[in-house]
């Protein structure tokens, strides 16, 4: 049998623990050493039924590209609002093991706590790779805010009945806010303050914004026999 959205039946139930789980085992303290010497920027783009992942290594706080990881996953589970971290991490997770360096916090452009589980990816990646992470997404997709933020540098809690999920964050004028809260080992504190200090002009924090940029690329450039050129 099938449920919604082509998902066989029972196995978003099943996911739903699973991330359950997970969500139990985040820890939203500073588990990183300082002061923090390497940054990191995942993302992950698509091409048919394939993912590729992209890992930016940078220093910090100066933000120099040292390294760049690429990974290659099929993907097997269509797009489901709330489940896209089974869809994404395995790409993200190849990705990161790929770098020569540890980095002492990752950026994944994704949700972290602020998911209607807590269990957003970048919380998925930080606990199932055991690295801290901070969630950066492009908008919002769970929680509740007021007032938008109006000036740049300028954020507004975001929270559901439960307690604080994050931030939303106006890091250039006349951009839509991103959102920002910690995956794993990152308090909501430092969270914030990572990614205003890698705000470089842009709309997003330069390790995502790169990664972004390799993700889409390597998609964009895959050559007929299936691997990146």
């Amino acid at each position: 049998m099938r449920s919604r959205q082509g998902v066989p039946e029972g196995l978003l139930e099943r996911l739903e623990k699973v991330q359950l789980v997970l969500a139990s085992r985040a820890v939203l303290e500073d588990g990183f050493e300082e002061p923090i010497e390497l940054v990191a920027g995942i993302d992950v783009a698509f091409r048919g039924d394939v993912a590729y992942g992209a890992c930016v290594l940078l220093s910090y706080p100066d933000l120099r590209v040292l390294e760049v990881s690429i990974s290659e996953v099929e993907v097997r589970l269509p797009y489901v609002p709330g489940f896209l971290a089974f869809r994404e991490v395995p790409a993200m997770l190849k990705a990161l093991r790929g770098l020569g360096q540890r980095p002492d916090v990752v950026l994944v452009d994704a949700q972290g706590v602020a998911h209607p589980r807590r269990c957003g990816e970048a919380t998925h990646l930080g606990v199932v790779a055991g690295v801290p992470t901070v969630g950066v997404a492009k908008r919002r997709l769970y929680g509740r805010y007021w007032p938008e933020p109006k000036w740049p540098d300028t954020w507004t809690l975001l929270r559901d009945e439960k307690g604080p999920l994050g931030f939303v964050y106006l890091s250039k004028a006349r951009c839509r806010p991103i959102i920002i809260s910690p995956g794993h080992m990152v308090s909501f504190s430092s969270a914030l303050e990572i990614v205003r200090s890698c705000i470089r002009g842009h709309k997003l924090p330069e390790p995502t914004r790169l990664a972004h940029l390799k993700a889409s690329e390597a998609a964009r450039n895959v050559k007929s026999g299936g691997t990146p050129s």
